[in-house]
């Protein structure tokens, strides 16, 4: 397992600052469309927050794409520069690159295994381009807060792939104020804010963790998290004991069955304490939703239960520390979400589309219905 890196505020602006110098060094121009094939990692926000500081566009992308799929996106926005996360997205661009005539470089992330690829001048390390920036900025120190304040609020931001579900993908256009406007909602609505610990788990390319890794985090002073990978997930959120997390119904429902799983081989003593906590947990999240009142003796057993079940149990997992947990994507199955609110973890449903700029709608506190998504947030219309 590798060591957590810590970033502030001001290493944040520091690179973020030296890539939109960097891509300007290289020529990038107002209104340029820029390609982000990333992972979840810190590189990815200065990049994006980069790119959008001098004009550009960000269209990002999903790591899991082939190549054809890559191209298409990339042509479709006639992308002028590509972020890559490694050999492995690199060698799709290169295999495409006589379809790429409108990518004028390609900045990697990850040098490992790019040694023998330092001769190509279609590429350029992410380290280089920081240089690059740092030596614009001594040249012309005033020019980053120049090129900032250019920008407008309605200007597009990033371009978002649709699902593609009724044919070929479409581009999503979302300005600088769809994404402030969706955060000061949330703000407005979640009990989250500054000093609150989110990890982003979701694909890049997802409007989820444009809006929350992205543009929520931002706004509300959050501390963003990246795990180390998705098979250390768990772990991952024991050691930083995230607060907030938004993320697909799938990763819920796996959770849920690993921690059934566990528990059928354990022994019958705990077999039994586990079946009678679910019980009793239940029986109180359906009185609750129903919104009738919890009767005394079921408030003491689940107060008792939780310290000797579920505390131990979500700890275990990981999800302890979550105050606000959000499922979204495709429709989850409501005992899972009785699973999860029985052992004392506050998970609800949002609904949203990238069309609609993020998630617009979501079950607030004290009104948790697992069969619904919720109520719109403020200032919507639905």
């Amino acid at each position: 397992y590798g060591i957590w890196e810590k970033f502030t505020w001001k290493d944040y602006l520091k690179y973020a600052k030296h890539v939109a110098l960097g891509l300007k060094n290289l020529g990038l121009k107002r209104g340029e469309n820029v390609g982000l094939i990333l992972d979840n990692h810190a590189e990815w926000l200065f990049s994006q927050l980069g790119a959008q500081a001098m004009g550009a566009v960000t269209i990002p992308l999903f790591t899991s794409a082939v190549a054809k799929e890559l191209v298409y996106g990339l042509n479709r926005v006639n992308a002028a520069f590509v972020f890559a996360q490694d050999q492995e997205q690199v060698d799709k661009l290169l295999t495409q690159r006589g379809q790429l005539t409108h990518v004028r470089m390609v900045i990697y992330v990850d040098p490992t295994g790019m040694r023998t690829y330092r001769d190509n001048p279609w590429l350029i390390s992410f380290a280089q381009l920081l240089e690059l920036g740092e030596e614009l900025d001594n040249e012309q120190p005033d020019l980053f807060i120049k090129e900032l304040w250019e920008g407008r609020p309605e200007e597009v931001a990033l371009m978002l792939m649709t699902s593609g579900t009724t044919g070929l993908p479409k581009m999503v256009m979302l300005s600088h104020k769809n994404l402030t406007e969706m955060a000061r909602k949330w703000l407005e609505t979640a009990p989250i804010g500054v000093g609150d610990n989110w990890i982003s788990i979701t694909p890049t390319a997802w409007i989820v963790d444009q809006m929350w890794g992205f543009g929520i985090t931002l706004s509300g002073g959050m501390v963003m998290n990246f795990p180390e990978t998705l098979e250390t997930v768990v772990e991952d959120f024991r050691e930083i004991g995230p607060t907030v997390i938004v993320t697909s119904s799938r990763f819920w429902e796996d959770l849920a069955s690993t921690i059934r799983v566990k528990v059928s081989d354990a022994g019958f003593i705990k077999r039994t304490f586990y079946d009678f906590s679910q019980k009793i947990g239940t029986a109180v999240v359906d009185l609750e939703s129903e919104g009738k009142p919890v009767p005394l003796h079921l408030r003491v057993m689940k107060r008792l239960t939780y310290w000797l079940v579920s505390k131990p149990l979500m700890d275990r997992v990981g999800c302890l520390g979550f105050r606000a947990a959000y499922t979204g994507g495709h429709p989850i199955s409501p005992d899972v979400i009785r699973f999860f609110r029985a052992n004392g973890l506050n998970l609800k449903q949002c609904y949203g589309l990238t069309e609609a700029g993020g998630i617009f709608q979501v079950q607030p506190d004290g009104e948790v219905k697992p069969e619904t998504v919720g109520k719109p947030l403020p200032r919507t219309e639905v």
